[in-house]
């Protein structure tokens, strides 16, 4: 199933949170391109999508010296791996991306060079896309959640997929009463909206209003 669409993936050392935050012009991102653990990583899966490589991943994770080992032995694996799109960053800080060559133009990637922040996209306006999404992530206030979002408000506004955004979602991980057994800080999706970014930020709003 092709998931046509931009992400931004960070880790927050201080607050041992990792988190994903995705916009496509396909219906329920939120159900594939999202994925995480608290103590291992986040991923994005995208493009072409193989829903197995996040949760491989993950669990090679558990094993490998790095995300990028981890990631190339997950590639190992799936029978396309042109097609698809992935960006993992680790409990490390690590970040590793895969860019296949027939994930739909334009498609690319921009990995912070010091902090373990990347913004990856495919069928989007152009570069402009990660580089407002980055920009605005290091400028926003706030928890890891609201620099998420607001980097994907900032994708939006500067052409977004280009076949419109149509759906959105929110993947914080972390320590939570609940751990190892539930490790979501945040998780929340705009499975079909003409507003998905804006339908999700109020979401949140609600959300962190305790509602």
């Amino acid at each position: 199933m092709a998931v046509l669409t931009y992400s931004v993936l960070a880790y927050d050392p201080l607050l041992g949170q990792a988190g994903v935050a995705v916009v496509s012009g396909s219906i329920a991102v939120g159900s594939r391109v999202p994925w995480g653990r608290h103590g291992v990583g986040v991923v994005a899966t995208q493009a072409y999508t193989n829903p197995a490589l996040a949760p491989m991943v993950l669990e090679l994770l558990t094993k490998a010296s790095s995300a990028e080992e981890a990631l190339r032995a997950a590639l190992a694996r799936d029978p396309s791996p042109a097609h698809r799109q992935v960006a993992v960053i680790d409990y490390r800080g690590d970040v590793a991306v895969h860019d296949g060559e027939w994930a739909p133009s334009w498609h690319g990637y921009i990995v912070h060079p010091r902090e373990p922040l990347v913004c990856i996209a495919n069928l989007v306006k152009g570069p402009e896309v990660c580089r407002a999404a980055i920009n605005a992530f290091l400028s926003a206030k706030g928890g890891l959640a609201d620099k998420l979002l607001a980097a994907i408000e900032a994708g939006h506004r500067a052409g977004g997929d280009r076949r419109g955004d149509r759906s959105a979602a929110l993947l914080v991980v972390g320590q939570t009463e609940y751990t190892p057994y539930y490790d979501r800080v945040v998780d929340l999706r705009v499975d079909y909206s003409d507003s998905p970014v804006r339908e999700l930020r109020r979401i949140y709003a609600l959300y962190t209003e305790g509602y």
